[in-house]
């Protein structure tokens, strides 16, 4: 092996993680500088295996030098992308080397983030906010208002719900539902909507019609130009609109964000089962279809406890503990 064949399969591997064709802008932006920064570890790992007697296979060892080499007790994550950018290549060189050895990763895991639960009088607060922003158009206020009513109604993800097609909203059917294609991890599903959700999304599309008038629009979210909605912007107006409906982050704490929307959803979703005497075991794994998730381990963690939440299900253990008991 020398070192040009092996940055060729460097080129060959990152190519395979270029987003998909169906990608929002955003998202290919991100993706396309995420690549360029693996592409240039991977570059210097190339030439410090050249530089350094060329030991093939790659051992773990080697590949654990190279991580370590330079580290900076003020920069501890750079060391995190340089053993996730080698150990995804090395996966894929053992494809070709049986003998190439992938290093454990030496980094603890960081474990998630409690996330910021709104309450119903916040969700209210924000859902007002856009009508007192400045310098914000009545249509691009009814585009934010019908956005987050929709994060909140269905416990979409913002990049789901921006890049939503016109065509993949299905309003008039029985049920109302929408078309999630190609999502993350590459799933699409089904979100059937309540038909108050339907009436104000169907109340959107018609007031979008009359505003873009003969002005071509892929997306059903969009701007007066028939334009995507784009991330950056409208999470940056997302910040402005928690501002404005004085939602405050605890000390120590996370600020509301958008997915803040998506956990609450799910939270609530469980706790009106909880208290409708519903088997939760049973029907959380419909949860997390309809969230989109991989598996229910995924959903699980979003279902953050709650002072509400654990009162409902103390109750409903003690109300069938009470009748274990009273069984003869």
């Amino acid at each position: 092996m020398n070192p040009g064949a092996l940055k060729l399969l460097v080129d060959q591997f990152l190519a395979l993680r270029r987003p998909a064709g169906r990608a929002h802008p955003d998202d290919v932006m991100r993706h396309r500088g995420q690549l360029n920064y693996r592409k240039k570890l991977l570059r210097n790992f190339v030439q410090f295996w050249s530089t350094r007697g060329r030991p093939w296979p790659i051992p773990s060892a080697f590949a654990l030098e190279w991580v370590s080499q330079g580290a900076n007790p003020q920069h501890p994550f750079r060391d995190h992308h340089r053993i996730f950018a080698l150990r995804g290549f090395l996966k894929y060189l053992r494809g070709t080397e049986p003998g190439t050895q992938v290093p454990e990763n030496i980094f603890v895991r960081r474990s998630r983030r409690t996330p910021r639960l709104l309450s119903e009088q916040e969700i209210v607060r924000l859902m007002e906010a856009p009508s007192r922003l400045r310098l914000c158009e009545p249509f691009h206020g009814l585009t934010l208002l019908t956005l987050l009513g929709l994060l909140a109604s269905t416990g979409l993800r913002i990049g789901e719900a921006i890049r939503l097609k016109t065509n993949e909203t299905h309003l008039d059917a029985a049920p109302p539902h929408l078309s999630i294609l190609e999502s993350k991890f590459g799933k699409s599903r089904i979100v059937v909507l309540h038909p108050t959700v339907a009436a104000r999304l169907r109340l959107y599309a018609k007031q979008r019609a009359n505003v873009l008038g003969n002005v071509p629009a892929a997306t059903f979210f969009t701007r007066r130009t028939g334009k995507p909605l784009r991330y950056n912007v409208t999470r940056t107006t997302f910040v402005r609109l928690v501002r404005h409906a004085e939602i405050k982050a605890a000390a120590g704490k996370r600020q509301a964000t958008f997915h803040s929307l998506r956990h609450t959803f799910a939270v609530k979703r469980l706790t009106l089962w909880h208290l409708a005497g519903k088997n939760v075991a049973e029907l959380l794994p419909h949860l997390s279809v309809y969230l989109g998730h991989l598996a229910p381990v995924d959903t699980y963690w979003y279902l953050t406890a709650t002072a509400e939440l654990l009162q409902t299900a103390s109750v409903r253990f003690e109300n069938h503990r009470q009748e274990r008991t009273s069984r003869p």
